[in-house]
């Protein structure tokens, strides 16, 4: 992997800080030497030690900001279209399901539908990460997501390490919808900077992070997440040096309305910066109060379609997501799946038996979908015809399978059932379970 300078293509080294004005020569070399150190610390079988800090002992679960960056390497090198330079950086430990894409990433908010067809696999757009089991202040993390550019082919790189899977995925233009959308084409050659020189690793800024604020901010907030923000323009990242370790609520299962949030900011040598410790609001809130004020989430569904499958009747209508902030917001914005659940009535208002899922998990297509013996099922898709979720879980239940899935416009509900079945003229009814922010729609099939 090429780490080259941080510069963009008209201004290279006039806008760096005096001293840091190297030569392209020279700061290749410094660059590769960091690598090459960072490289041999890894095949040195570098770990987090376990010793105490601030009371709690230290306890690692998944790599670090420089083991997955290291793993990464070789992949993300052999990427056609470099040489690629890092600018941006993200690693979550999350104790409870947490679904990323359901936050506001910025004014267009484009995050969910732009990227899903950009990437065939979790990144901070699709999915939900995977569950943290360590200690806050040991730097590590199940899962990492990387971002580079390359000035050669004006493309930007998004590489993951998710409990061990290494992933470079095709690179995209500057001027993709994924790339304008995310702020990630914005000025990624400033980003950059914030990697030179390379920080330190992130064991080092998660513990002086817990001794400092998130130790006491935690006690009193749990449960939340930790997140490491590295450059990049989103997230929140814009903060004094572009090095954040925060610890947020929103999107995470039964977050809603306002909720606490703290941000340690760093400056590039692992130094405190500064601090934020304020609120953040949680999808669909239009006043941070007291009280919050929400107007809730409607679905209004499109015509619906019948669909083939193999022994069943399957009918699909997708979705368009409103509510009180409309806009451009085309994207979750805090809805996720736990929020809502789905009732079959017939055309007399006679509520219909569920049955078991027979799309558990992720299938081909929905012709792979078998009906269920005992009743109906309903698989959400995304906009590209990914399996994102089923409902009801369990066989009987209220619930969807995977319990954090962001509910965007343009996605489709399929609702499968026996084959015998005539669905025309049911309607399916979906209903939140937060008082507080309201989710309905009905969809006529």
């Amino acid at each position: 992997m090429s780490y080259t300078e941080a510069s963009s293509p008209d201004d290279r080294d006039r806008s760096l800080p005096t001293g840091v004005r190297l030569s392209r020569r020279r700061q290749l070399v410094s660059i590769a030497v960091v690598i090459v150190l960072v490289g041999a610390a890894i095949a040195l079988g570098y770990t987090v030690s376990h010793r105490t800090q601030g009371g709690v002992e230290v306890r690692a679960d998944g790599p670090t900001f420089y083991q997955a960056l290291a793993a990464l390497n070789t992949t993300v090198g052999e990427t056609a279209g470099g040489p690629w330079t890092l600018f941006g950086a993200w690693g979550i430990a999350t104790p409870l399901p947490l679904a990323p894409d359901a936050l506001d990433w910025n004014e267009y908010n484009l995050t969910v539908n732009g990227c899903q067809a950009q990437f065939d696999g979790l990144t901070l757009w699709n999915g939900s990460i995977p569950l943290f089991n360590g200690t806050y202040n040991s730097g590590t993390a199940p899962f990492w997501q990387f971002a580079f550019f390359s000035n050669t082919s004006a493309s930007i790189l998004v590489a993951t390490d998710v409990l061990g899977a290494l992933t470079a995925f095709p690179p995209m233009a500057m001027t993709s919808v994924c790339a304008v959308g995310t702020l990630l084409s914005w000025m990624p050659w400033d980003w950059a900077r914030v990697f030179l020189p390379y920080p330190p690793d992130t064991p080092k800024l998660a513990s002086t992070a817990w001794n400092l604020a998130a130790g006491q901010w935690m006690g009193r907030n749990q449960p939340a997440f930790e997140a490491y923000v590295f450059g990049s323009g989103f997230w929140g990242s814009g903060q004094p040096g572009g090095l954040n370790v925060r610890y947020e609520r929103c999107g995470l299962v039964g977050a809603t309305d306002v909720q606490p949030e703290l941000a340690v900011v760093f400056n590039n040598d692992g130094t405190w910066s500064s601090e934020f410790n304020g609120t953040q609001g949680c999808g669909d809130v239009i006043s941070m109060g007291p009280p919050p004020v929400t107007d809730g989430y409607t679905l209004v569904f499109n015509a619906s379609t019948f669909e083939n499958t193999s022994n069943a009747t399957a009918v699909a209508t997708s979705f368009q997501v409103t509510y009180s902030q409309g806009g451009y917001f085309t994207d979750a914005n805090g809805l996720v799946s736990w929020m809502s659940t789905l009732n079959l009535s017939d055309n007399a208002g006679q509520r219909l038996q569920s049955g078991t899922p027979g799309c558990p998990a992720w299938v081909p297509s929905l012709a792979d979908c078998p009906a269920s013996a005992t009743g109906w099922y309903a698989v959400l898709e995304s906009k590209s015809g990914a399996w994102l979720d089923s409902y009801p879980a369990p066989t009987g239940g209220n619930s969807w399978a995977v319990p954090n899935v962001a509910l965007a416009s343009n996605q489709r509900i399929v609702v499968v059932a026996p084959a015998t079945w005539n669905l025309t003229g049911d309607n399916l009814v979906l209903n939140g379970t937060v008082a507080a922010c309201p989710v309905n729609g009905t969809a006529s099939l």
